[in-house]
């Protein structure tokens, strides 16, 4: 025990006097309390702290959306996290670096996980390991507090209609021309695939038609990013059509809000939503259209047909439900 101990004294008085060299050499100054921090910070005078990590990983991330690499959506969810963990965590901005242990980063999961989805958690889990990762590899830190640290990820539900509700919601009488409205909104969705700010961002120059007649919207998504291609077949172009190809511009709560009496109106038990029309429009186009799963990828803007996949998969879970609840009837 002695000699232990007496090991690790000469290792510390060894690293003091080389601290010390350094200082010489730098022209800082050498004394009781600077050898206090180096000692505290885990021998080391380099004391980065949070604040300046998340500024150099942020103007890091500014560089790409400036480059079109990424996009400041994307930016801003960083943000968000950085936010959070101020707010909710030990870890703040004038927080050194070397102080920050596994513990700091487990107890802002349990917090997340107890305000938000899993799926949502884990999204932000890996935007602070991102950021971290950036300091590791930029030498600001000797230790990821990630490491070690598994970011639990869950398959989120996806629910979507059958055509025969979609029939339900195109055929039954809206009291109010709003919800009118907001009818042709949700059915352009479903029709079209199209997320609710991709719709939201159409412009009549947004709808081209090739030499065959087919009018399709070509874009990006806001998003990803990712280049997608609508095309319109004869409900969506009917709907596009009525608006003069200017679809309305509403606030999303309000459109949510009042899917949601639709769906009272017309007996959906399912629950309503901006999402659930593109979800419905990826399962018709690979049921009732045929269309392949690179195909209907493309449609989306999926970047990969991984997500595509499980639309296919959603799809036939449905088949099998209704041919069990046939042969539970009998």
């Amino acid at each position: 025990m002695q000699t232990s101990t007496k090991d690790y004294t000469s290792a510390v008085a060894a690293k003091i006097q080389g601290y010390q060299t350094k200082c010489l050499i730098e022209g800082r100054p050498f004394s009781k309390e600077s050898i206090k921090e180096f000692i505290h910070f885990g021998f080391t005078d380099d004391h980065f702290t949070m604040g300046f990590l998340f500024d150099a990983f942020l103007k890091s991330q500014r560089k790409k959306a400036e480059g079109g690499l990424s996009t400041y959506r994307n930016y801003r969810k960083y943000e968000i996290v950085r936010d959070l963990l101020y707010a909710h965590s030990d870890i703040h901005a004038d927080t050194h670096l070397s102080s920050i242990r596994q513990k700091h980063i487990i107890d802002f999961n349990t917090y997340l996980l107890s305000v938000k989805e899993t799926t949502t958690t884990a999204g932000m889990m890996q935007k602070l390991k991102s950021v971290f990762l950036y300091g590791l590899n930029n030498r600001f830190i000797k230790e990821n507090p990630f490491l070690g640290f598994k970011i639990t990820r869950k398959e989120k539900d996806v629910e979507f209609l059958t055509q025969e509700e979609v029939s339900l919601i195109r055929n039954a009488s809206m009291p109010t021309e709003r919800l009118g409205l907001y009818r042709d909104l949700f059915l352009f969705q479903c029709y079209t695939a199209l997320s609710f700010v991709d719709m939201e961002n159409l412009v009549p120059t947004d709808f081209k038609q090739n030499e065959k007649g087919y009018i399709y919207v070509e874009k990006e998504r806001a998003k990803t990013g990712v280049p997608f291609c609508a095309i319109l077949f004869e409900d969506a172009i009917e709907i596009a059509a009525k608006y003069n190809y200017q679809l309305p511009a509403i606030y999303v709560q309000n459109y949510n809000n009042g899917l949601k009496v639709i769906a009272d109106i017309c007996h959906i038990t399912k629950p309503l939503h901006s999402h659930i029309g593109r979800h419905t429009a990826a399962c018709y186009l690979l049921n009732e259209k045929g269309l392949s799963l690179d195909i209907v990828a493309r449609i989306l803007g999926h970047a990969t047909t991984k997500i595509t996949r499980h639309y296919a998969k959603l799809m036939n879970n449905s088949v099998l439900d209704a041919v069990e609840r046939v042969e539970m009837n009998r």
